[in-house]
Order: structure tokens, then sequence, then C-alpha cells
């Protein structure tokens, strides 16, 4: 890891205390509720991969330091832990599923909805 990298660490975890710490010290400052806050590491980004190869064994990497399995669904290679109700994950979604997406978003402009009164 390099001194920018360490730094960019640094300031993330710093930044995490200082939220928990505000966040204990001013409880009429709302929180989620329900469901999860995610800390998401996307390995086609976020690390030294440059494959598609070489993200998706980054998520698995990070799975076995995690001390879980990723799950694949759909091109999306995933692996988390949860902490409470925060959840830290490692995502790789592949070009093919990408492409999927793209070519069913593709037809959103072709489909039109009469109003629906109320809506």
């Amino acid at each position: 890891m390099n001194t920018a990298q360490r730094h960019h660490r640094s300031e993330l975890t710093a930044g995490l205390r200082a939220l928990a710490t505000f966040l204990d010290s001013h409880p009429h400052v709302p929180v989620p509720k329900y469901g999860t806050v995610r800390v998401s590491v996307h390995t086609n980004y976020d690390t030294d991969a440059s494959s598609e190869a070489e993200a998706i064994a980054e998520v698995e990497r990070i799975a076995a330091l995690l001390g879980t399995t990723p799950t694949v669904e759909n091109g999306h290679h995933v692996a988390g832990a949860e902490f409470g109700s925060v959840r830290y994950e490692a995502i790789l979604i592949t070009q093919a599923a990408m492409a999927r997406r793209e070519a069913l978003d593709s037809y959103r402009d072709a489909i039109t909805l009469d109003d629906i009164e109320g809506a």
C-alpha cells in the first residue's frame, strides 16, 4: 500500500469514527430506521485490479479476509460482512451483466404509461 492509499484509508476510518462520535453525541439527529448502512468497495475501481478476472479474484480475496464466501448471481460477485447495522462489502458487476442491464434499459423510452390519478 502506497502513501496516498494509506492516507486515504486513514481519512476514511477517521471519518467513520467522527460520524459515530457525532451521532452518539447528537441523539436528536435521525439515523436510518430500516435497512443497513453500506460501505461498498467496487473491486474494478477501488483496487489495483486491471481486468475483470482480477477484480473477481479481489472479491474472492476479500471474502477470505472477511471469513465468508462470495455470492455470484446474475454477474454480480459480492462478498460482505455485517458489523451491527453496517455492512462492508466488495462488489464486482461483470461487463456482461452491465450489458444486459443496458439492453433492458434501452427500451425504457419506448414505453409510456397512462397517468394514474392520485399517483
